[in-house]
């Protein structure tokens, strides 16, 4: 069952600390771009129709731009699009429009200035994209002897029983820290919380995976987030892990020092080989992880899902190509996807700055090992994805890349044209919340009732 919606979406307990990877115009509130589909989504040969009106008086002389396949390029493409001169009124005004007969990704700016913009964005036959790299011959027996090597060292797994703030909550659930080791690197690190005196064989579980970052609130774990997660469908084993292994409540000047020092800008830094990547351990963390929660006495042996949002929904992609326990996925927003839709001349995913070295032979011999559009062959869980319109991070042209090549027999994507990175225009936050954020809601505790 394959479905692109026509309805729009809020993330409300995976996007809670999702904020961008990479810089965000600011909204220029003054403007209000309104589009002739409701999800911005065409058949190739439709008239694209986009309105433009002022919501208030402005004086700021405005200018309009169309980006044809990104925003951004960090490659030979760098794109410059023309701004054209733009008056708008109060009443709405045809600002734009055009007929396609390609697959297209399409984000219309108008701005003020270079720090402020409202956007739009619309798709002509998103069915069609492909991502940019070919699955290489070896993709899985490469990571079948990454999870060899990991599972060759038999994990210690320290836990620490948490307090649970809420009485109601610490009456239902118990917590616990968790440490499982690896071989190399950084453990495992988060929290996992359950229903107490669940039954053997009585529970699913939900792997939460994080944001990219290092001491922002959005790329930690918590008890609080995990008791959250816990409660999904009618109780679940939840297990909410950070992406980098670092031990967790500690004061905030750590995770500052962790990010000005010892991961300083550790998703670009220079390709190497594909050990070296920084992304690698981040991914068998997680098999890691699921190893450890599935060994658990209360688990159905049936049912896991794993969400995430931008790096977090890569993550939950690379998990579920990894490991066929993953029955199901919402992958939000998702980076590290599309890492060579340059090739296909759009902006890749993020890490952008690989971008420039996604069509050497060099970024070919490691990027698509890492990159979630791929991982996505090589499962039939549920999959749940969301797409931004005018994601000017993770570009939706990639995202829909990806969700075409899941071989997954029950798959739906939410696209929506006032969809940044983060979250939507803000005239539209009702909208996104009552339509796509019910969705996701539902399908989370649909799955794991």
């Amino acid at each position: 069952m394959k479905r692109y919606h026509t309805i729009s979406a809020l993330l409300l307990l995976l996007s809670l600390f999702a904020l961008p990877l990479g810089a965000q115009r600011a909204l220029l509130k003054q403007v209000r771009l309104t589009i002739n589909s409701r999800d911005g989504v065409f058949a190739k040969g439709d008239t694209i129709k986009i309105y433009g009106q002022l919501t208030e008086q402005f004086s700021k002389p405005l200018t309009m731009s169309i980006y044809d396949g990104g925003t951004r390029y960090y490659g030979t493409t760098k794109e410059s699009p023309v701004r054209t001169p733009l008056e708008l009124t109060t009443a709405p005004r045809l600002i734009f429009t055009a007929v396609y007969q390609q697959p297209k990704a399409i984000m219309l700016s108008v701005a003020a200035d270079e720090k402020a913009s409202s956007m739009i964005g619309f798709m002509v036959a998103p069915e069609e994209m492909r991502p940019g790299y070919e699955t290489p011959a070896d993709f899985m027996a490469y990571w079948d002897n990454q999870k060899a090597g990991l599972r060759k060292s038999k994990p210690e797994v320290t836990l620490r029983k948490m307090k649970i703030a809420d009485k109601a909550d610490a009456k239902r659930f118990e917590a616990y820290g968790v440490e499982i080791s690896m071989p190399e690197g950084n453990p495992v690190r988060g929290f996992l919380v359950k229903p107490r005196k669940a039954g053997k064989g009585s529970l699913p579980i939900l792997l939460n995976v994080h944001s990219a970052g290092v001491s922002g609130a959005w790329c930690h774990a918590t008890v609080e987030n995990a008791v959250g997660y816990a409660k999904s469908g009618n109780g679940c084993i939840a297990i909410d892990i950070n992406a980098h292994g670092y031990p967790e409540g500690l004061p905030s000047e750590y995770y500052v020092n962790l990010e000005q020092g010892e991961l300083k800008d550790y998703s670009t830094r220079p390709l190497v080989d594909r050990e070296s990547l920084y992304f690698r351990l981040m991914y068998l963390r997680e098999v890691r992880a699921l190893d450890y929660v599935c060994g658990l006495p209360e688990w159905d042996g049936r049912r896991v899902l794993v969400q995430g949002e931008s790096q977090g929904g890569g993550q939950a992609e690379a998990i579920a190509g990894l490991d066929s326990r993953i029955t199901a996925v919402v992958a939000n927003v998702p980076a590290l996807t599309d890492l060579g839709g340059i090739l296909h001349n759009r902006q890749s995913g993020w890490p952008a700055p690989y971008e420039k070295e996604a069509a050497t032979a060099l970024g070919k011999s490691i990027l698509p090992y890492f990159d979630g559009a791929l991982f996505l062959q090589f499962t039939k869980a549920k999959l749940f994805m969301v797409s931004g319109m005018i994601d000017e991070t993770c570009h939706p042209g990639g995202v829909h890349a990806a969700f075409n090549a899941s071989t997954s027999p029950d798959k739906q994507i939410h696209p929506y044209p006032y969809r940044w990175h983060s979250g939507t225009n803000k005239p539209f936050d009702k909208e996104w919340d009552e339509t796509i954020g019910k969705a996701r809601r539902d399908f989370i505790n649909d799955y794991l009732k």
